[in-house]
């Protein structure tokens, strides 16, 4: 993930192929290790069983936010689509709480691509709170913020004292995703990263997919 390049990757996103994008690292996977192999296996069930009708790129929805993150891999630029009116529903239920921060300690989670700069363009919505994830795999460990771009940096440009924020670290957030496709690379990912890293005590993760639809 790479900050203020959020038209280049709308449009390369476009263009990619998950299935390709999956039987590759697969396959790389089955020739790293014996390990690599019995994870390649599980993955190869998932993407066969359930992951192949799924559409890309996801069709979002006509009156429910979302948000787009996305992620550069060899074989492409990836869009992962978050659901943040869910998010926000989650946030009710569990009754979590937010983080306060100076803004000037927050402001660095937001992409300027996702900040309009002419005032005559934004439209205020504040039905959903502001929102932070925090990935080793979806933002290389840095904090970006999926929703609330606008108030974070009003907060910082008006020098408020304290901000407050959602965040969300490692699988907290695994259940924001909107479609399946999004889950299954994600839990994808982190097994592929393990796996070519020979840190096989921590995972599989594929059991972790199933848990999240």
């Amino acid at each position: 993930m790479q900050q203020g390049k959020i038209e280049t990757f709308e449009k390369k996103s476009r263009d990619f192929n998950p299935f390709t994008h999956f039987h590759s690292r697969i396959q790389e996977m089955k020739n790293k290790s014996g390990y690599g192999n019995e994870v390649a296996r599980k993955w190869t069930e998932i993407v066969n069983e359930t992951l192949t009708s799924e559409t890309y790129p996801v069709i979002h929805p006509i009156g429910q936010e979302t948000f787009s993150l996305y992620a550069e891999f060899p074989t492409g630029v990836f869009e992962y689509a978050l659901d943040i009116d869910g998010a926000t529903a989650l946030i009710k239920d569990k009754g979590i709480r937010p983080v306060k921060f100076s803004p000037i300690n927050i402001i660095n989670s937001v992409d300027p691509g996702n900040i309009n700069q002419d005032p005559n363009q934004i439209k205020t919505n504040h039905k959903n709170p502001v929102m932070v994830l925090q990935s080793q795999y979806l933002t290389d460990y840095k904090a970006y913020c999926i929703n609330g771009n606008h108030r974070i940096y009003e907060a910082y440009r008006k020098n408020d004292p304290l901000i407050e924020v959602f965040v969300f670290k490692e699988f907290e957030f695994a259940p924001f995703f909107y479609d399946l496709l999004s889950i299954g690379l994600y839990f994808f990912e982190i097994d592929y990263v393990n796996v070519m890293a020979d840190q096989s005590e921590k995972g599989p993760f594929a059991h972790e997919f199933y848990r999240s639809i």
